[in-house]
């Protein structure tokens, strides 16, 4: 019998059994304001594109060309405790979790891994809908994801 890690689908790119996907970041000159500090929006940025390499760019679209599914921004909470600077190598950790059949909610940390250091801890929960109407999460992606109590 396999185990749950083995029977994950491909497009889960490489996430854990925890469930914790782990998604490397650079900061670039372009993500500075004058300061040198990254700009604070650039943030939401990070985390969009770690949430998106988890089930993968190409199958969000295809999620969207053949099921007219998509995900909305519902809810978004963000706390900045540090300021990431030009050269700095972040991490971002995401951890989805099901919070009804129509949401999923995804806790985000973004890490300085070389100091240990926390910068940014963020809560976006996405609604899944079809012609601009909730519907429930497909139970191929629910299947695979905690839920909150």
């Amino acid at each position: 019998m396999k185990s749950k890690e083995e029977e994950k689908p491909g497009f889960w790119n490489g996430m854990t059994e925890s469930p914790l996907f782990r998604f490397p970041i650079t900061v670039y000159y372009e993500d500075t304001d004058i300061t040198g500090v990254v700009y604070h929006a650039n943030y939401l940025k990070y985390c969009e594109r770690a949430r998106s390499e988890i089930l993968g760019a190409e199958r969000l679209h295809q999620i969207y060309q053949k099921e007219n599914l998509s995900f909305l921004v519902y809810r978004a909470e963000i706390d900045f405790r540090r300021g990431a600077v030009l050269g700095d190598r972040l991490e971002v950790q995401t951890q989805p979790n099901l919070t009804s059949p129509y949401r999923i909610q995804f806790l985000q940390n973004i890490l300085r891994p070389s100091d240990q250091q926390f910068l940014v801890k963020a809560v976006i929960e996405l609604v899944c809908i079809r012609q601009e109407k909730p519907v429930p999460v497909p139970d191929w992606i629910q299947e695979y994801l905690p839920t909150s109590d």
